[in-house]
């Protein structure tokens, strides 16, 4: 049967036509792998991928963050937190929040969105410091004066008998903050305080012992002026409108020179006389010695002439 088959010679015809159903049955069998392909592929749930922001490098807790420290890259929906960030402008110039390792998605968590949420400091103009002064219920404008409003500042030093000076040293300046729960005094002592009438001066005294803090929005140079006037007298915070009709004021120095009291002078006691003293004794004086006879002769009207013992 081998040698039969062995012995069987194809024709060219039949060789080509052999090589032809091969060649349809090798398409048909192409084909329908390729439409299983696809049908498995449309019966399989599609991955939707989204935009998101990642960190390109290390950044720091409380950093602020810059366009070249993020990236934006695609990551299937399923693995995106609902927080993430879409877009790079929204979240830049915002501090970190916390420390954001390299590669991870950036997510309103981990951002400030608004420099305020970082705390006190977050309410600091960014050109400006804050420093606190002392001040009571009369410096302080009886407790009126609210973080957010704006004040004056002024300073007033010397004494009665010295003269007293006053200056505006600043206008229009931001309160920040203001503690009234500083430096507590007695409680009996409060109460007499308030509302007391001065027998002096015929003016109602407020609550002046009990100290507290303002905390101010002030450049470095200016808040060294108000740390160093301080020092020299006291502080004052006069507040001002909503909408004032003078931003500024040209005039901002007054003086009151020192008072003289002509009555209230001390009288100066008159000492007593001091006691004459005794006349001095007056030497007496000696007699004149009686004229020489030589003297006698020169002085009357006749010269004598002395000659040895002999007298003309």
């Amino acid at each position: 049967m081998k040698k039969k088959l062995l012995d069987l010679k194809l024709t060219y015809k039949q060789w080509v036509s052999l090589a032809a159903f091969f060649s349809c049955l090798l398409g048909i069998v192409v084909y329908m792998s390729l439409s299983s392909a696809e049908t498995a592929a449309k019966d399989s749930p599609k991955v939707e991928m989204v935009k998101v922001v990642v960190a390109k490098q290390d950044i720091p807790e409380r950093t602020i963050i810059k366009d070249s420290m993020l990236k934006v890259v695609e990551m299937p929906v399923d693995v995106v937190p609902a927080e993430a960030v879409r877009e790079i402008n929204e979240i830049t110039g915002s501090p970190a929040s916390v420390a954001i390792q390299q590669g991870d998605i950036l997510t309103t968590k981990k951002i400030y969105t608004d420099v305020r949420m970082t705390g006190f400091t977050g309410t600091i103009p960014p050109n400006c410091r804050a420093v606190s002064v002392a001040i009571t219920d009369i410096t302080g404008v009886s407790g009126f004066a609210k973080p957010g409003d704006y004040v004056d500042v002024m300073v007033v030093s010397g004494t009665k008998e010295t003269g007293l000076k006053g200056e505006v040293l600043l206008q229009n300046v931001q309160l920040l903050a203001i503690n009234k729960t500083g430096g507590a005094a007695d409680e009996t002592a409060k109460k007499s305080a308030d509302s007391k009438e001065s027998d002096d001066e015929g003016a109602i005294k407020g609550n002046a012992d009990a100290m507290a803090t303002a905390t101010l929005a002030l450049p470095l140079d200016e808040a060294l002026k108000v740390a160093t006037a301080s020092q020299k007298g006291t502080i004052y915070l006069v507040l001002r409108p909503v909408a004032p009709t003078d931003i500024f004021t040209v005039n901002t120095d007054y003086m009151i020179p020192a008072e003289r009291n002509t009555d209230a002078a001390p009288k100066v006691s008159t000492p007593p006389p001091a006691a004459t003293p005794a006349p001095a004794p007056v030497r007496a004086q000696a007699p004149a010695a009686a004229p020489q006879p030589s003297q006698q002769a020169e002085q009357g009207s006749h010269m004598k002439i002395i000659r040895g013992t002999k007298k003309n």
